[in-house]
């Protein structure tokens, strides 16, 4: 299998030399949960939590080193905790986004991770347009009549803290019946990356997805979830799928497993796979840089590079 580096310098070449043309030409899976950010913090009398705490951070400043070398137009980003609607999935359509986030142990103030993005309009409605006319279920946010910057939190800021270069935004905040529905929405969540395809692929834009997401939250008894034994084959599917693009390890064994092991970031991993899955998983190169659970809840790190091939 070609390296992420190779791949990247291929993709570089290519894109300065004009032959690239606008497309999706990457994704990216970056946890939210608040070790990622600064691992210095997290308090943990355990030396293996702490060694992962510091892989799963490094992993995802390589991860969006590696982003940011793409020089991406537009980075399209997926939340399971944004300003969710029950039933639509949402598009932010505010010019303008800011929040902040902390990390584990560090309330802030003092420790404030602040994130600052364009968010782009344009492409946000039309998005909602033309998803709309595809029966897709989404719908678009205004918030204070644009007049503040739509208010992100620790689902958005976490992994954009990492991934931003001179990219404008688009948010794809993930519907609240994800939380008692993310099984039954498979179908769906494989469409809706298909129609995500279809017109980002029309954009005369270069698209990175990224995906905000961490895995099970029931690895720790102590947790506030509590343990299931479905906790660890549960990331053990999902980092076989980051490996591998394996259908069955996602849509069926970590299908199977997702009601109890409770993770926020399966339905955006499953749509992820629909949208791999309409240009073709074959022209895909996907490296897991990291799959761990220092704390109670699953993170996983993992890049997608799309084959110039392609074109």
């Amino acid at each position: 299998m070609k390296t992420d580096v190779a791949i990247l310098f291929v993709i570089v070449f290519f894109l300065k030399q004009g032959l690239v043309r606008p497309e999706i030409i990457g994704a990216v899976v970056l946890p939210h949960g608040g070790i990622a950010v600064d691992p210095s913090h997290f308090k943990t009398t355990n030396k293996t939590s702490l060694a992962q705490a510091w892989e799963i951070h490094n992993a995802c400043v390589k991860a969006g080193k590696l982003t940011q070398g793409l020089k991406p137009d537009l980075i399209l980003l997926s939340t399971p905790h944004g300003v969710a609607d029950q039933t639509n999935f949402q598009f932010y359509l505010n010019s303008k986004g800011f929040g902040s986030a902390d990390t584990d142990n560090c309330a802030c103030p003092p420790c404030c991770y602040n994130v600052s993005v364009d968010l782009d309009q344009n492409v946000s409605k039309d998005l909602v347009i033309e998803l709309k006319a595809m029966s897709r279920n989404v719908s678009g946010l205004v918030g204070f009549g644009d007049a503040v910057p739509f208010p992100l939190a620790w689902g958005e800021v976490i992994p954009l803290h990492f991934l931003l270069g001179g990219a404008r935004v688009v948010v794809l905040s993930q519907p609240n019946r994800r939380y008692t529905d993310s099984v039954q929405m498979i179908p769906e969540l494989l469409e809706m990356g298909t129609s995500l395809f279809s017109v980002l692929e029309s954009s005369n834009l270069k698209v990175v997805v990224a995906i905000s997401a961490d895995l099970a939250h029931t690895h720790d008894p102590n947790g506030p979830y509590g343990y299931s034994n479905a906790s660890q084959p549960f990331d053990d599917a999902l980092g076989k799928w980051a490996e591998s693009l394996d259908s069955q390890a996602l849509l069926h064994t970590a299908a199977s497993l997702v009601d109890s092991a409770l993770s926020c970031g399966f339905t955006g991993l499953v749509m992820l796979h629909g949208l791999m899955e309409s240009i073709g998983l074959k022209f895909w190169t996907s490296e897991l840089l990291v799959n761990h659970h220092p704390s109670y809840y699953g993170m996983m790190v993992a890049t997608f590079l799309k084959s110039v091939l392609n074109n």
